[in-house]
């Protein structure tokens, strides 16, 4: 069986590839989540402005591994002020490179 992070990666990559315009602001979508989700724990909850949000990158996280850490991280420029993607360049595995980005 193929390896699912290196899947994921493939399919993101060319959806990048594709339009990078709506992948970025894809994974820059974020929504308020509860307590119970927010404790979840593998997916990944950012908390933005005192409130829990889930984004994609962190729910994809939480279906690819159940360990604490996440395996599939991006790259791109970001705006300094916000922190949001203003594009994404590449999607990476953080098995094999380190990244502060998981958005």
């Amino acid at each position: 069986m193929a390896d699912p992070v290196a899947r994921a990666l493939e399919v993101l990559n060319d959806a990048l590839m594709r339009d990078a315009d709506a992948i970025t602001a894809l994974v820059n979508a974020r929504v308020p989540c509860n307590d119970r989700l927010a404790r979840h724990p593998s997916i990944r909850i950012g908390e933005y402005e005192g409130v829990c949000q889930v984004g994609l990158l962190g729910l994809l996280n939480g279906i690819l591994t159940d360990a604490p850490t996440a395996v599939v991280g991006a790259k791109g420029t970001r705006d300094e002020r916000s922190g949001w993607f203003v594009r994404i360049r590449t999607f990476v595995d953080l098995r094999r490179e380190s990244t502060d980005v998981v958005a």
